[in-house]
């Protein structure tokens, strides 16, 4: 019997062990983790190309593309002042964005029929015709609501943003190109004579795309849409911030940074390291790295880069 040993694992063989299991969860960890990346970054892709879509089905029923915003707002000076008269009907005043004019092409007409813009607006300009929030229950419900197709699976932000007390809205991972005139331009110019896709009221149509479908962008991606640096409400539209963004910054400048306007700078940025994915206007999407350079930028933002050039 005395010849007769005990079995069992040594501390040296333990540690031996322990040493290559760390060794393998430290090789398989990374990989999980670009798998999983990869996986929401092709989730993002497929959603921007749905809105790059249901713009262009609206495009083909309506013979042009939807306005940035819907209407106009009171605020500015000069040409920005007499287009958008204090007298105008809160309708002519909405401030829908175009992601609300394509919902029936989403396979969401009920929230479209919901936030009716057609009657009484929606984010109007003028503070008194903000009581649409409090008097009608369910335009107040349709801002609140946040379909799956307008956020990026990488985007931690909060399903409701209060940037907009006492409003409070849910917040989208995209946001459609104004073109390339930012926070240090007249304001007039921004909202209204950019040269991007999408302006305040007036509607783009394919012969104003003198670049092509394929060489202009349309949709990006936005960071932090639930903070007042970056605002993104999905269904509201304003320059430098919801929805409505340039590329007078580079790409991922951080919110809050740059050329801004009370720290909002109207960048395009992504969750996703190195770079954003952006829809064209011909409907096909396409990665840009974060060192793009500026001027190529600046001319796949624009609908006429010649002209723009030339102003």
């Amino acid at each position: 019997m005395s010849s007769l040993k005990r079995g069992g694992i040594s501390l040296i063989e333990l540690l031996v062990v322990l040493s290559l299991i760390g060794i393998l969860v430290s090789l398989i960890l990374p990989a999980t983790f670009m798998a999983r990346e990869s996986a929401r970054q092709a989730s993002c892709r497929n959603k921007l190309r749905q809105l790059g879509l249901s713009m262009a089905m609206y495009e083909q029923v309506r013979r042009h593309f939807p306005a940035g915003r819907l209407g106009c707002d009171d605020a500015g000076h000069g040409s920005a002042a007499r287009l958008c008269a204090p007298n105008l009907p809160s309708e002519a005043k909405t401030g829908a964005s175009a992601f609300v004019a394509v919902l029936p092409f989403l396979e969401l007409s009920n929230l479209h029929d919901q936030l009716n813009v057609r009657s009484g607006g929606l984010w109007n300009r003028n503070v008194d015709d903000i009581q649409w929030y409090y008097i009608d229950q369910s335009k107040r419900w349709g801002v609140q609501q946040r379909p799956p197709v307008f956020v990026c699976p990488s985007d931690p932000s909060k399903p409701l943003s209060d940037v907009y007390y006492p409003v409070k809205a849910a917040p989208g991972s995209y946001a459609l190109v104004n073109g390339t005139k930012g926070a240090d331009s007249p304001l007039a110019e921004v909202k209204y004579r950019n040269d991007g896709m999408f302006i305040y009221v007036r509607r783009r149509t394919v012969p104003d795309v003198a670049d092509g479908l394929s060489n202009t962008l349309m949709l990006g991606e936005v960071r932090l849409s639930d903070t007042w640096e970056s605002s993104n409400a999905w269904t509201y539209a304003i320059s430098h911030a919801d929805t409505l963004r340039t590329t007078r910054n580079p790409l991922n400048t951080p919110p809050g940074s740059g050329v801004a306007v009370e720290r909002q700078n109207g960048a395009f940025g992504s969750w996703h390291s190195g770079g954003a994915l952006f829809g064209f206007a011909d409907g096909h999407v396409q990665w840009l790295s974060q060192e793009i350079d500026h001027s190529l930028y600046h001319k796949l933002a624009a609908i006429d880069d010649v002209r723009a050039a030339l102003n």
